[in-house]
């Protein structure tokens, strides 16, 4: 004999399967499940066990979380119990029990847990921080022959400051604006590099005496 559970959904409701095995029952007759669960009803026959390779089977749907009793009934032998019942108890009738199918106490389903690999902590990489203070560049236009276009095209060329033009050479400078066409060739840088050195150090008296001798920067 064997009482099989078997829950499924929400568990609100389980299947038990019912089996009076080969030679189990007191006769090849006809066996019927008997219980709480149809009111103990003898003409019920839909809860008639069906008969299997010798063996007696029925399954119904029970609530769980109540327990409930029965027995079976040979057509031709009577009452008789279940071995594998859950629990016995006194049934009306003195001396007699009655089998117990217990289903307030099933095993919780086990869980599906997801295998958790712990991650090893990113390593942040530092960010350069953006300098907020921008590159220094001097006014070139102070510069007698420079113009703003002229100006552009030295920054251009990475001499942005009075201290890198101070320390330029004419002919970097021809060559600079030799290569930014032939309009700019007419300009001689001759004395840029030397005005560059006195507005570097903040002589700028020194720088005005210094151009009024000039001629466009020449």
């Amino acid at each position: 004999m064997a009482l099989t559970k078997e829950t499924k959904g929400k568990g609100t409701h389980t299947t038990v399967t019912f089996t009076v095995g080969e030679n189990e029952a007191p006769s090849a007759a006809n066996v019927i499940l008997l219980g709480d669960f149809n009111d103990w009803q003898t003409n019920d026959s839909s809860y008639r066990m069906e008969k299997k390779n010798g063996s007696y089977v029925k399954s119904i749907k029970l609530e769980t979380g109540k327990r409930y009793e029965f027995r079976y009934l040979s057509e031709d032998k009577g009452w008789f119990n279940d071995y594998a019942a859950d629990a016995y108890v006194p049934s009306p009738y003195s001396g007699i029990d009655n089998s117990v199918v217990d289903l307030t106490a099933l095993p919780a389903k086990k869980k599906l847990v997801k295998k958790v690999t712990a991650k090893k902590p990113a390593v942040k990489k530092p960010v350069a921080k953006k300098s907020t203070a921008k590159a220094k560049k001097d006014d070139l236009k102070k510069i007698e022959g420079i113009g703003p276009k002229i100006a552009s095209i030295l920054t251009d060329k990475g001499i942005g400051t009075f201290e890198k033009l101070a320390g330029a050479s004419v002919k970097t400078l021809e060559e600079i604006l030799k290569q930014a066409g032939p309009r700019y060739t007419m300009h001689k840088p001759g004395s840029w590099p030397k005005q560059a050195k006195l507005a570097a150090s903040g002589d700028w008296d020194k720088l005005k005496v210094l151009q009024d001798k000039l001629d466009g920067g020449k």
